[in-house]
């Protein structure tokens, strides 16, 4: 009997060491995200780039993703209107996930220049109207960020020569039509025989 008792308390606790271990396992990786969001206005002022983009293609390298996007409207810093975002993954750095191709964002990114880094405690949300008035509550109405210039073309010179004169740029039909008429001449004789 008490070995049958002591038999029930060693699995039950080896099945209590399996739940943990499937729980803790299974546990998403922003679980272990602690970062306080806080307020919209102090994750304005920790941001060097605040702008609305469209996710054109996601990237993953195992947790880390990088997002293609296209900015339309910069509220704070200069974005370029084909640009990238950078959320590093894992338990502890609260990144932002595999974000959704053709949806639209509010980025609060930190970085000089593309690809710029964001979380989920940064304040990225998708642009909903809410979203936005609150951001140019803070910002003004932010400016349309526009597509690069087309590339201007470029005269190159083929040849420093100047052009030929009308003599010589003549003289090859001249020379043909001369062709023809003797050629004509030589016909009708020979038809006249």
């Amino acid at each position: 009997m008490i070995r049958a008792v002591h038999a029930v308390r060693v699995a039950a606790a080896m099945l209590l060491a399996y739940v943990g271990l499937v729980l803790t396992v299974s546990a998403p990786a922003s679980a272990a995200c602690t970062c306080k969001q806080g307020q919209l206005d102090q994750q304005v002022q920790r941001a060097d780039v605040v702008f609305i983009g469209t996710i054109d293609g996601v990237e993953a390298a195992g947790d880390d993703f990088t997002y293609d996007v296209t900015a339309s409207r910069a509220y704070q810093g200069t974005p370029e209107r084909s640009t990238q975002v950078f959320s590093a993954g894992g338990p502890a750095a609260c990144g932002l996930g595999e974000l959704e191709v053709g949806t639209t964002y509010v980025f609060l990114a930190t970085g000089d220049a593309a690809p710029y880094d964001a979380d989920s405690c940064g304040g990225t949300a998708v642009a909903n109207p809410t979203k936005v008035e609150k951001v140019e509550a803070l910002l003004g109405e932010g400016t349309p960020v526009e597509p690069p210039p087309p590339p201007t073309a470029e005269l190159t010179r083929v040849e420093d020569s100047p052009p030929a004169g009308f003599a010589r740029a003549a003289a090859p039909g001249a020379a043909a039509a001369i062709i023809g008429l003797l050629g004509l001449v030589v016909v009708r004789r020979l038809a006249r025989r």
